[in-house]
């Protein structure tokens, strides 16, 4: 049959069973990472592999790091075959590494141009924005089609895989979003098909940054005196969870990891796994509060607990509970307040928030809202109780 029953599942505490996305700025280190980390967990090179894709070579400086390479689609299948029907017998690979899917991707949308050329002789397309009849059919058939049927295969088979990427600011606009001229984010430099092929399949995606220090100095040139910034001092830090600045999330339940990580020693992998791993384990309901009767007290924002909340999304909590005591309770039917005056909620609730969000002048505010929302996607998706949540913070 096509299908299996279902089962309860278990999560995995190993790194191996993960899927991993990272993305960071050029030589933050992605690559040393994966081979420190494979060195780290396995104490042996030959159980990842670093697969270097077109015309990446990011290898050169990288001692014991096993490593091959792809330039066409053909090499691309045939080094997924042998991975998956010689696991066990020619290797024992366990982690598999695409360095870089920037340089990946082409390889795959020349497949794509090939297939669209065999099923349309009398309309060829020379680039993958005239594949598949166009209005980038092309993009979708080569993220939904090749890429994420060949990253299945390979998960399915029980390996590990990074895909390393590099990043780029974005302006975002999000459908449903509360700003239509969208804002300014660190993201993938893919286009958003592929970003989103690999956003939805693996299990995290990691942002690499590096903070710098900047110091204003005046400068006499000539009879005039400028201001110039200098950087005094820099650290790279990767990220776990979003930021209205950075994109990055992933399936660990919330308060299992911590928002960034500081990459301050040569050789960082050994605390790398330990909070990849320590944040696998508490993603388990174990962790969590089990669910019970309703105790009669509203919770605080501050009263809530990292284990009480899950986050499949970006990292971002979905929402902030007003702060309430014991004589203030909101009656979760009609949205009153017990013991007090009701409050009432106008009927375009969503469409309030925007224009509001449109004239608040504090900054701070509007990007405590945006990481409310954020953890909905959009504001179209968010439940009537955070929209209220919403409503009063911006009143």
């Amino acid at each position: 049959m096509a299908w299996s029953k279902p089962v309860i599942n278990k999560i995995s505490t190993d790194i191996k069973d993960l899927t991993i996305y990272l993305r960071t700025i050029k030589k933050w280190g992605k690559s040393t990472l994966f081979r420190d980390v494979i060195l780290e967990k396995y104490g042996d090179p030959s159980y990842g592999v670093s697969i270097s894709c077109g015309k990446e070579k990011g290898e050169k400086l990288l001692d014991n790091l096993n490593q091959t390479r792809i330039q066409t689609y053909k090499d691309a299948i045939e080094l997924k075959n042998w991975l998956v029907q010689t696991k066990g017998k020619e290797h024992n690979i366990e982690i598999i590494s695409f360095d870089t899917v920037d340089e990946l991707v082409p390889i795959f949308e020349k497949e794509t141009i090939r297939v669209s050329n065999i099923e349309n002789p009398q309309k060829k397309a020379r680039t993958i924005n005239g594949a598949m009849g166009g209005y980038q059919e092309g993009q979708r058939y080569t993220a939904n089609e090749l890429i994420k049927t060949y990253m299945d295969d390979l998960q399915e088979a029980g390996f590990g895989i990074w895909a390393i990427s590099h990043t780029k600011f974005k302006n975002i606009k999000e459908k449903g979003g509360l700003e239509e001229d969208g804002y300014m984010q660190l993201t993938s430099n893919l286009v958003s098909a592929y970003e989103a092929a690999f956003g939805d399949i693996f299990d995290v995606t990691l942002t690499g940054v590096i903070d710098r220090d900047v110091e204003e100095k005046e400068v006499t040139i000539g009879e005039k005196t400028k201001i110039k910034r200098y950087a005094t001092d820099s650290v790279r830090k990767l990220y776990f969870r979003g930021t209205p600045l950075i994109d990055a999330g992933g399936r660990f339940a919330f308060g299992a990891v911590p928002e960034y990580m500081v990459f301050d020693k040569p050789d960082m992998a050994k605390d790398f796994i330990r909070v990849i791993e320590e944040g696998m384990e508490k993603s388990k309901t174990n962790f969590s509060k089990k669910p019970g009767k309703a105790s009669g007290k509203t919770k605080t924002s501050t009263e809530t607990t990292d284990e009480e909340i899950t986050d499949d999304t970006d990292g971002i909590p979905a929402t902030e509970e007003p702060e309430n005591n014991i004589d203030n309770l909101e009656d979760e039917d009609t949205g009153s307040i017990t013991g007090n005056e009701e409050v009432s909620y106008p009927d375009n609730l969503k469409g309030t928030i925007r224009k509001m969000f449109k004239d608040c002048k504090d900054k701070k505010l509007k990007a405590e809202v945006k990481g409310i929302i954020a953890g909905y996607g959009k504001l179209d998706d968010c439940d009537n109780e955070t929209l209220k949540n919403v409503y009063d913070k911006l009143k």
